[in-house]
């Protein structure tokens, strides 16, 4: 098998995915051969580390880092050109649909069913499932577009589920989200714990994390439903966002064996533990190097020669006389280390769209001098997340970092924006939908353009659906050539 087969397929070898047909794999409502009665635990345990297997693996994280220009394929001196020029493999499409709707989306589904099923109810458990699933259809949704919500899961009474247009997805996750934190109670001992990978029981981090997610899936559709800015403006002071790496959902992993970080997996596994396949972009690394920013020896490895070189999308790497790469690697010794937790929603991530929030006044009065508060607060979160000393963190925030308080609040909202770019190096996807949601099209922070070799037709945008969905659901649309077509959030 080629190699890069392999690393399509390593999230799904990896986390032990079901073996069967490909139009089983892919239909939205298979109907796994469960028992009628299971403990909630077993189910959401399993569609938690399905799901990051899934998120960080080589049919998501590496297909729209490279498409996103996240990162660089250095070309025939690295992976080869595919994916930076849009050539996504229909493994990876198939895969991806058929790990968050079958492995996640079924799983957590059935788990809240058996959970308020329960004699007495587990709201807790329905609470913590409610909010993954949330999660998961985010993803989902920002991936694919319009997707199976309402009848998703529902074999016996739709065999072909429709698919709902991604706002009514987005406002039905924002119900459910409601949904769940109206169910938990914080001095119930009857929760998932053991099983609960991200926060082990903690029902008050749950409640955080709920209430981020609202935050940041409202500010994905602010700029479509404008209307959605009066949420926005009631939850940016609430105690209950993340706000602090303690309460970061994330999903750990360990330096022992199929306990590693997926991403490190795939090099240790096929390239002897090194990274000779994916670079330094030229665009990230570009605004990096332009405000010292100290993160850039964490994200990348140096040459030989101790400099730092980035590689242009779908660009030849550069190579020393003797064949040894010159360009620079995505750090597997630092960012991809063995025992990088899978990051999901971060302190950073939601200081920084405070930031945005109170540059644009959403919600709230426009103060950008508390935008700038924030903004400082968000970057400095992000490099003592990377390992960075408080100290020097302290010291890069309140010199090198460009202020944005004395800024125009164009100026001060594209800083923000950089600075949100820069935090999802390591989590494409984020970065990817942060992107799409920057700026009206052509706009868009940072601005990327067409890869030389790209097909015409526009920038990366969403996956084409699969063809076991297409072929197997009487209510698929018409596939077609999407890659290029927006979804509703983007303007």
């Amino acid at each position: 098998m080629k190699i890069k087969n392999i690393v399509l397929f390593i999230s799904i070898i990896f986390f032990t995915v079901y073996s069967c047909s490909n139009e089983d794999l892919l239909k939205v409502n298979k109907d796994p051969n469960v028992a009628t009665s299971i403990d909630p635990d077993f189910l959401f345990g399993y569609a938690a580390y399905s799901w990051t297997g899934n998120r960080t693996g080589g049919d998501v994280f590496l297909p729209i880092g490279w498409a996103s220009q996240a990162f660089s394929t250095g070309g025939n001196a690295g992976w080869g050109y595919g994916e930076d020029r849009y050539d996504i493999s229909p493994f990876s499409i198939g895969n991806a649909w058929s790990g968050y709707f079958v492995n996640s989306g079924n799983n957590l589904y059935i788990a809240i069913q058996q959970a308020e099923a329960a004699d007495p109810v587990n709201n807790n458990a329905a609470a913590q499932a409610k909010l993954t699933l949330a999660n998961v259809m985010f993803e989902v949704t920002m991936i694919y577009g319009d997707v199976p919500f309402r009848q998703a899961w529902q074999a016996g009474e739709f065999t072909n589920p429709v698919f709902d247009p991604q706002e009514q997805v987005l406002n039905d996750l924002l119900v459910m989200i409601d949904e769940a934190l109206a169910q938990i109670d914080v001095t119930s001992i009857v929760k998932i714990s053991s099983n609960d990978p991200f926060y082990k029981g903690d029902m008050a981090k749950w409640i955080k994390f709920g209430t981020s997610l609202k935050l940041k899936i409202l500010m994905t559709m602010v700029d479509k439903d404008p209307s959605k800015a009066g949420e926005i403006g009631a939850l940016v002071n609430s105690s209950n966002l993340i706000t602090s790496p303690v309460d970061n959902f994330k999903i750990d992993y360990f330096d022992e064996t199929n306990s590693e970080n997926p991403k490190n997996k795939i090099f240790k596994n096929y390239a002897g533990g090194v990274n000779p396949w994916i670079f330094a972009n030229t665009i990230g690394y570009t605004l990096m190097d332009d405000r010292s920013d100290p993160r850039i020896p964490i994200y990348f490895d140096a040459n030989r020669d101790g400099d730092f070189l980035s590689v242009d999308t779908a660009t030849e790497a550069l190579l020393y006389p003797n064949g040894d790469v010159k360009s620079s690697p995505i750090s597997l010794d630092n960012l991809w280390k063995v025992d990088a937790p899978d990051l999901i929603l971060s302190a950073s991530e939601i200081q920084l769209l405070r930031a945005e929030i109170y540059v644009r006044g959403l919600g709230v009065a426009s103060d950008i001098s508390m935008a700038n508060t924030l903004y400082k607060e968000g970057v400095k979160q992000s490099l003592m997340y990377h390992s960075i000393s408080e100290v020097d963190a302290d010291a890069y925030v309140n010199g090198d970092l460009p202020d944005i308080s004395g800024m125009s609040a164009v100026k001060a909202e594209e800083e923000i924006h950089i600075q949100q770019w820069i935090d999802f190096q390591d989590r494409t996807l984020e970065g990817w939908i942060n992107w799409r949601r920057s700026g009206p099209e052509g706009s868009e922070i940072p601005n990327l353009t067409l890869p030389p070799g790209a097909p015409a037709g526009g920038l990366f945008r969403r996956y084409m659906y699969p063809t076991g969905e297409l072929n197997s659901n009487a209510n698929a649309p018409d596939g077609g050539d999407m890659l290029f077509d927006k979804v509703w959030v983007d303007l």
